[in-house]
Order: structure tokens, then sequence, then C-alpha cells
């Protein structure tokens, strides 16, 4: 099975994020946010400010988790400036929706989706780092982070279409040409010592600029995805 099988084989249920606030900006802000994600928004008005907040129920109606509304304002803001290993306080939401797939999102938010699979591996500190960009020249654009990824204990590995001469940066490059690797995106984290930080992002560019797939703590689904990255069983222990 392919990385492009395995978007393609992702089931969700739909779950629904209440946004309790005074005024419907907020809601609005996380409506359109998620407009491309299998996510309903629905505002409930509080009258208090110290009521506010954000929460996630299942299919089934269920609370799941509950978020303070500056957490969930800054996530849809793009605003945030945070380190490798800085508390991320939506992290909690992100963890939750789980498999709800996505679609249409850019290159900017495939960056940004990227940076929690690429935090975890991070603050670990050991275990496999598998990364695709589509393109080695893709990854050119993302050195300055894999060069901190790369000075931890961990196995780093990027694969890419070899469109052009890149530095390693500490990571070993796979230059692959196949369709999985020039039409996905991916990021997948083993773990480590601990399997329950396993993660990864998946997605498929299915139009110029555009991608529909998912994220996943699932520690099946993260082995899945790493056994299907082209070349994996050739690839060099560290």
């Amino acid at each position: 099975m392919g990385l492009r099988d395995i978007v393609s084989g992702v089931e969700s249920r739909e779950k629904t994020l209440t946004v309790y606030t005074p005024t419907d900006a907020l809601a609005d802000a996380v409506r359109d946010y998620f407009a491309s994600q299998n996510v309903r928004v629905a505002h409930e008005p509080v009258a208090d400010a110290a009521d506010a907040r954000v929460e996630l129920s299942d299919g089934d109606g269920e609370r799941v988790t509950s978020v303070d509304v500056e957490a969930v304002d800054e996530l849809v803001s793009g605003r945030s400036n945070r380190e490798f290993g800085d508390a991320v306080p939506y992290r909690a939401l992100l963890e939750h929706l789980d498999r709800a797939t996505f679609t249409s999102y850019d290159r900017r938010q495939m960056v940004t989706a990227s940076r929690e699979v690429e935090d975890r591996a991070w603050r670990v500190g050991e275990g496999l780092l598998v990364a695709g960009f589509q393109t080695l020249s893709t990854f050119e654009t993302q050195h300055e982070a894999y060069r901190l990824l790369a000075e931890t204990n961990l196995d780093v590995h990027v694969y890419g279409a070899p469109d052009a001469d890149v530095a390693s940066v500490g990571t070993t490059l796979h230059p692959v040409d196949s369709p999985d690797v020039r039409e996905t995106w991916f990021v997948a984290f083993d773990g480590g010592p601990s399997p329950e930080q396993k993660s990864a992002l998946l997605a498929e560019e299915r139009e110029p600029g555009e991608f529909y797939g998912f994220w996943t703590y699932d520690p099946d689904t993260v082995d899945r995805i790493i056994d299907a990255v082209p070349g994996t069983a050739n690839r060099p222990t560290a």
C-alpha cells in the first residue's frame, strides 16, 4: 500500500467545535480556518467573558476537550512564533482531531501542520523522523528547522524528487523520483523510546498547491505511513 492509498483509505466522523464567546467574531475565524476540514463549527453566545471557551465534541455529541479562546485564536490567526519545545496551548485540540481529514491546505498551512510532528520529535530527541516535501528544492526552505532537529539524537531522513543539489544539514537525504514522493507531503515520527509520542502528517497534492490529507497520533497508522515511504526498506539505520 502506497502513501496515496493511505490518504484515500482514511475515514472520519464529523466532529463539532462549539465556540462560547460574547460575540461571534472568533467563531467566524474558526469556521474559516476549519472550512477545508471535516469539522462543524457552532457559536453559543455567553454573557460573561469568563465563561468563554471552545469545546470539541464527537459525532455522538459527547464533549472531548475544552480549550481557552486565546489558544484557539492563536491557532486560527497564524500569529504564533513558537520555537521547538515551547508549550502549545492548542495541542490538545489538534490531538483530538486525529485523522480528521482536511482539504485545500496550501503550502503555508502544510508547513504549520508539519511543525506539530517535528516539535514532538524534537522534544523526545531520539527515534526516527521521516519527511517528504515532494522535491529536494522544497526541503531547502526547511533547512533551519531541520538543522535543529539533526542536532539531537534523532535519525532524520528526508525524501524528495532530485530537482536540485541541496545541503543535507545533518539529515540523510533520499533522492526518490516516484509519484508517491512527488505528489505527497509527509512527516512521520516513530516516537523513539515513547510509542505514545508517535505522530504523522500525510497529504496528497490533488490540485496545484492544494493538499488533501490528515494528521494522526494512532501508532498503527503512523507505522503504516513510515512503512509506505518509498525506499524505506533500503534506508540506512543510524
